[in-house]
């Protein structure tokens, strides 16, 4: 049964690739890859840009609103040993 339908395909005849074949799969794996890596990217740095740079953006207002820089870490000589005491 096998080699009936080996001998089949073998006889029938098979159309030619078309000329933009490659062309094609390659511009559709592209645009596939890219919207992947996009969606990646968005969702693996967007969570980061909205720490860092929103808190940017709030601290710039702040100023801008009240005229003081928030602080927002407490390095007082106190807090860390290695810096000397004036």
């Amino acid at each position: 049964m096998a080699t009936d339908l080996f001998d089949h395909l073998a006889e029938e005849n098979v159309p030619e690739l078309p000329g933009q074949f490659d062309q094609e799969v390659h511009s559709r794996l592209n645009r596939t890859l890219l919207t992947f890596q996009l969606f990646e990217i968005f969702i693996n740095t967007f969570p980061w840009f909205l720490k860092y740079f929103g808190s940017a953006v709030v601290g710039a207002i702040f100023f801008t609103v009240t005229g003081k820089y928030h602080k927002t870490t407490n390095n007082t000589n106190e807090d860390n040993p290695r810096r000397k005491h004036p």
